[in-house]
């Protein structure tokens, strides 16, 4: 079953934090909300997860209504998983009593035992179990939050910013391991970041959010490929500007040779180089944008050198609106 959001809006002391919104986060897809801080994703996710009441609109999981302003599910009867970004563990409880913490609130209590042993096993804690939370790294703190997500089984799976509270090497690590196993388990997933190498890198689609308004929704490759906002051009990956402000291009796409390819060649100027391990990241100044270009060189170029590049007529994207 499919989750749908139609006219969901939500306003804080007349301030608006999400605009009348439809959705549909499609059954057994990683789907992620992606924008900066204050674009209304975890005001959408709280109010999903029944943390939040909207002011309009309606949330229903296939025929079950969740919210429509006469109905309200609580959020314990969703059927739904949560993992918070401060992982929100009971310290006096072990682990094993936080992973089967989602069975208690919700009054099940057959099977508990083995249910839990096995989601403590899917995120390599089996062993840990009666442990408590201040013996535990940040990243097996990740993972026992995960399964107690995961334990119940939800239809559902919330994630509110889950890997921002860890260093940058332990994130990556984190990263790869949730999106295996919420495929791997088969599960439809929610995911709020603002981030977006893990929007990218996880999902199967990516919602874009700004002004707490959905500015555009698809794959990955749909996103940065064929973004329909200038904002959204910007936010996802980096780009170059023609001088009409609808004509943009990636960094990728510059070539400093003319090849066999028909392209377009503009005379620009070496302003920066930096070194970026696997290449050289260089800032080009041209007539043909008030913005410096970027582009990407096997070798260092000198800073003041003139250059010749030549982009193909086909990596040029016209936005539809600005």
């Amino acid at each position: 079953m499919d989750l749908n959001i139609r006219g969901l809006g939500k306003s804080f002391d007349g301030n608006i934090a999400l605009h009348p919104t439809d959705l549909k986060i499609r059954q057994g897809k990683f789907t992620t909300l992606l924008g900066p801080s204050g674009c209304g994703k975890t005001t959408l996710l709280r109010l999903i997860a029944g943390l939040e009441r909207p002011d309009t609109g309606s949330i229903s999981f296939g025929e079950d209504i969740l919210y429509n302003g006469t109905r309200e599910v609580p959020p314990h009867r969703r059927g739904f998983g949560m993992v918070f970004q401060d992982f929100a563990l009971w310290p006096h409880m072990t682990v094993f009593e936080n992973v089967a913490f989602g069975f208690r609130a919700t009054g099940r209590k057959n099977g508990i035992h083995d249910k839990v042993m096995e989601a403590l096993d899917k995120v390599k804690l089996a062993g840990m179990e009666q442990r408590y939370p201040h013996q535990l790294s940040g990243g097996q703190q990740q993972r026992v939050a995960f399964a107690r997500a995961v334990a119940t089984r939800p239809r559902l799976v919330l994630f509110d910013e889950p890997l921002s509270a860890l260093d940058a090497v332990l994130r990556d690590e984190m990263r790869l391991e949730m999106m295996y196993l919420v495929r791997e388990m088969g599960l439809t997933a929610l995911y709020v970041t603002h981030d977006q190498i893990e929007a990218m890198s996880m999902s199967d689609e990516v919602i874009v959010m700004h002004s707490g308004q959905v500015l555009q929704k698809g794959s990955p490759e749909e996103i940065y490929n064929h973004p329909e906002h200038s904002f959204v051009a910007r936010f996802i990956g980096k780009s170059n500007w023609l001088a009409d402000g609808q004509s943009m291009f990636r960094p990728e796409h510059i070539r400093f040779d003319q090849g066999e390819q028909k392209a377009e060649s503009y005379a620009a100027v070496v302003t920066q180089v930096s070194y970026m391990g696997d290449r050289y990241e260089v800032k080009l100044k041209t007539d043909e944008s008030p913005e410096p270009w970027l582009a990407y060189h096997p070798e260092r170029l000198r800073e003041g050198t003139e250059v010749m590049v030549y982009l193909p007529q086909q990596c040029i994207h016209r936005l539809k609106e600005n």
